[in-house]
């Protein structure tokens, strides 16, 4: 399991962690959270209960309701400004439709920390023309193959506006340590979670 080391309650888990109650009771003592059904979108809710959302990210200012956010290969990432914390599910289809942008809206910018979990990352997101195409600057050719960078635009932002980033160095497709649809099509996904 990865600390996170600028937010004070955000962890990124691996696949020898367990499922998340085992998870969240080992490092929280409780099982309650709020989840998402993800839908690959940029659907970003206001929750204050446990549940399980139709969305790719949460945000509260309710205190001890740990965020959870599932992934394999698509980047979780997990929010904290003043009393505001998110957990957001990033695909490709989620970045280009602005998710990071629309899940930033509620955070102070002057506060705000961004912690990046374990995903594919360019060293073996291999991509095909299409998405190239859709994320030109995001994307490297090596050998007449093309790897994504699917980061690329939440570290520019974070650069620009000054936001303290944290990225994870793991990469889910060549670390054994992480499920990875794209290297096995496995059903099962490691947890980014967050509370305060």
């Amino acid at each position: 399991m990865i600390r996170s080391s600028i937010i004070k309650n955000a962890y990124f888990t691996s696949s020898q962690d367990g499922d998340i109650k085992k998870v969240l009771k080992n490092i929280k003592s409780s099982v309650n959270f709020a989840g998402m059904k993800q839908t690959h979108s940029s659907d970003v809710k206001i929750i204050n209960s446990k549940g399980i959302y139709n969305s790719d990210g949460i945000e509260t200012n309710t205190q001890d309701l740990p965020l959870v956010v599932r992934v394999a290969d698509c980047i979780p990432i997990l929010m904290q400004s003043n009393n505001l914390i998110s957990a957001v599910h990033a695909g490709w289809r989620g970045i280009n439709s602005s998710i990071f942008e629309k899940s930033l809206k509620n955070h102070n910018f002057k506060s705000l920390k961004i912690s990046i979990g374990p995903h594919a990352k360019e060293c073996c997101y291999e991509v095909k023309e299409d998405l190239k195409q859709l994320f030109p600057s995001s994307t490297i050719e090596l050998n007449g193959r093309f790897y994504l960078n699917l980061r690329k635009r939440i570290e520019e932002f974070c650069v620009k506006e000054n936001i303290e980033l944290e990225v994870s160095n793991q990469c889910t497709i060549c670390d054994d340590s992480y499920y990875s649809y794209r290297k096995t099509s496995t059903i099962q996904r490691q947890f980014g979670i967050i509370w305060q």
